[in-house]
């Protein structure tokens, strides 16, 4: 049976991967196209991951009322698929700000009710002793077809690019398809885990644990800081270095491309040298990503292209050991039972400080003053914003520091133990 959920697993993460390759890896694109201001994408992009963050609260009473981890999974990724089907219907009706927002709000509150839910799933079918090198290798695979699929977009952007909106049409239609498969071989796994393992735990006894404490800090401050660059870089692609949709594109291609031909180095890396060692090797190069984002602008056009894919190439492949290590701490640092509660969290506090980071950096970029104030320097409000991008990730880089020596000391209790 454990071989058959190892498999299925793969499976339905490579259906999910159309799902997000050609549709939520492209709605930042759509925003662009209906001609969103810098703040509203970023709202778009941030509140209703605000919204799923609260939600994920109560994702471990979501499970107790399906009484099985996997229903609730299954059965809310149906809801995606329906979901996608909606948004076609929307947009060949409407550029409706508000409608759009809403039914991002929805979409997004799905999905995050279903991720805690779905990690203390996996957590249980896969064990610890292949954990590590199991979801490096389907991460890559995953991420090979997110890449496929990113690229499938672009053409479908370029033969279509007379009526985009039937483009977009076409490429939510293929993602809807993928959810519904990959619907399907969610359901063929095995169930697993007790709906009431988190009932022992309460989210203020979690954090009374210094380590679990101080990781959340980190994560939290990391996504902030993140954020102030995150959701605006297909504004500054299109809007700002006034390059192409096929360009854009390719940018995404080539974080996937960093990101997959990456995955098996970080899990060997991790597996000699620890997730702590991945974790803070990835957070020094979010540290530099900004500042090497700021001197594209300062390149002829050919120029801004090259140095964007290979700056893309380097995101991917920092992102690749940052999702890797994150993910595997949490299991690290946290009883199996307690899984659902700790990283719903986590995750409701980096939606906050998503939605946080991300409307006030579209508020800067929007800023007439910054603007005018930033055009005297031969400088742009979106640089602006990457500057404060890169102190902010100085900064949880240092807070990264003092849940390295809780954790340290952690682990030399358990051996003493």
């Amino acid at each position: 049976m454990l071989k058959n959920n190892l498999k299925y697993s793969i499976i339905e993460g490579s259906f999910f991967a159309f799902m997000f390759g050609l549709g939520e890896n492209y709605l930042s694109a759509l925003g662009v196209f209906l001609g969103y201001t810098a703040l509203q994408i970023s709202i778009l992009s941030s509140l209703p991951q605000l919204a799923g963050a609260f939600i994920q609260l109560a994702s471990n009473n979501f499970a107790k009322i399906f009484k099985s981890m996997k229903a609730l999974v299954v059965f809310l990724s149906l809801i995606q698929t329906v979901m996608w089907i909606f948004l076609i219907v929307i947009i060949s009706s409407t550029n409706n700000y508000f409608i759009l927002l809403l039914w991002s709000v929805v979409y997004f509150s799905v999905a995050s009710a279903m991720g805690p839910v779905w990690i203390s799933w996996i957590g249980y079918l896969v064990p610890k002793r292949i954990r590590s090198n199991y979801h490096a290798s389907r991460n890559k695979i995953i991420n090979t077809l997110i890449f496929a699929s990113i690229l499938l977009g672009g053409i479908i952007l370029k033969v279509f690019e007379n009526n985009m909106i039937l483009a977009f049409s076409i490429m939510f239609g293929i993602g809807a398809i993928g959810r519904l498969f990959s619907s399907y071989y969610l359901n063929k796994k095995e169930d697993a885990g007790n709906t009431d393992d988190g009932d022992a735990y309460t989210y203020k006894s979690i954090i009374k644990s210094k380590t679990k404490l101080l990781f959340v800090v980190y994560n939290t401050s990391i996504h902030f800081s993140v954020m102030f660059l995150g959701p605006l870089f297909t504004i500054y692609i299109l809007r700002t270095m006034e390059l192409s949709y096929m360009v854009l594109t390719l940018c995404m291609a080539a974080w996937w491309v960093g990101n997959i031909s990456s995955s098996k180095f970080w899990g060997r890396l991790g597996k000699k040298k620890g997730n702590l060692y991945l974790l803070k090797l990835s957070t020094v190069s979010m540290v530099v990503l900004p500042i090497l984002w700021i001197s594209v602008y300062y390149f002829d056009e050919q120029g801004r292209i090259l140095i964007s894919l290979i700056i893309n190439v380097l995101a991917g492949v920092t992102f690749a050991g940052f999702g890797l290590s994150s993910f595997n701490i949490v299991f690290e640092i946290s009883d199996k039972k307690e899984v659902v509660k700790y990283s719903s969290l986590i995750n409701c506090l980096k939606g906050v400080a998503i939605f946080a980071g991300s409307v006030i950096a579209g508020s800067i970029v929007d800023s007439n003053w910054i603007i005018d104030f930033t055009s005297k320097y031969s400088f742009t409000s979106i640089q602006f914003s990457m500057i404060i991008s890169t102190i902010l990730r100085f900064f949880s880089y240092l807070a990264l520091f003092k849940f390295e020596r809780e954790y340290c000391e952690r682990n030399s209790r358990e051996i003493s133990i």
